[in-house]
């Protein structure tokens, strides 16, 4: 599926998904090029309605694409009544991968604390098992990084070379295919000096699946109709 083809599936789901936001809701924004679409729904509808909302951005990217397309920004003082964000992988049990773009805490912090929160997905990114993506991204302090890169040598972690929005340091791990990635994320949670892994457990009908043809299902639909995937 070429980038084109992928984008209206996204713009799919990023419609879909802001078609739920309510006026006066707090709005946590995702980051990457799914929820960029749900961004742009969201600004469509402040443009063409009228509706009012404050919004909450997980990154730097995000936040700039928001004042760019004039949507209110807010701190996280108060939790957000709905969040977007897309997946590195989702399966067809809810468990998804997140952090490709390094913003899994702040993403975290959002999208835990937020009512509801959607994933944007199109089919390709739903998979049987999250060793499909094959890594699991790490945020760590700067000051432990050498020592859990240590602890974990047996998930043989790749340091990225650019720090994250935080400052943090992340560590891509690579489990082993077919792994239990549930207790790797428990082993690496216990560890000094990690602050998060981008691991997510999410409902499947709270997971946007967006169609080229500009329609859009949840998995958990999908799964009803009894969709396979890779």
């Amino acid at each position: 599926m070429d980038d084109a083809t992928r984008q209206r599936a996204w713009d799919a789901a990023g419609a879909a998904a802001a078609a739920l936001v309510e006026d006066g809701m707090q709005v946590g924004l995702g980051t990457g090029r799914a929820a960029a679409a749900g961004v742009r729904a969201l600004a469509r509808r402040v443009t063409d309605e009228g509706l009012s909302v404050t919004t909450v951005a997980t990154s730097l990217q995000t936040e700039a694409l928001a004042r760019e397309l004039g949507l209110t920004l807010a701190p996280l003082s108060r939790a957000c009544e709905i969040a977007f964000d897309g997946a590195d992988v989702v399966t067809p049990t809810g468990l998804v991968i997140k952090g490709a773009g390094g913003a899994l805490v702040r993403e975290r912090v959002v999208d835990d604390t937020a009512g509801r929160f959607i994933v944007l997905v199109d089919e390709p990114k739903v998979a049987s098992h999250p060793s499909s993506w094959g890594t699991l991204p790490v945020a760590v302090l700067p000051f432990a990084a050498d020592y859990v890169a240590a602890q974990l040598a047996d998930l043989a972690p790749t340091r990225r070379p650019d720090h994250s929005d935080d400052n943090l340091v992340v560590l891509d791990l690579r489990p082993p295919q077919g792994a239990a990635w549930h207790p790797i994320m428990a082993r690496v949670r216990a560890l000094p000096g990690v602050v998060d892994a981008g691991l997510f457990d999410v409902a499947t009908e709270d997971v946007f699946v967006g169609e080229p043809d500009g329609t859009c299902r949840t998995l958990a639909e999908l799964i009803a109709e009894g969709h396979t995937f890779g």
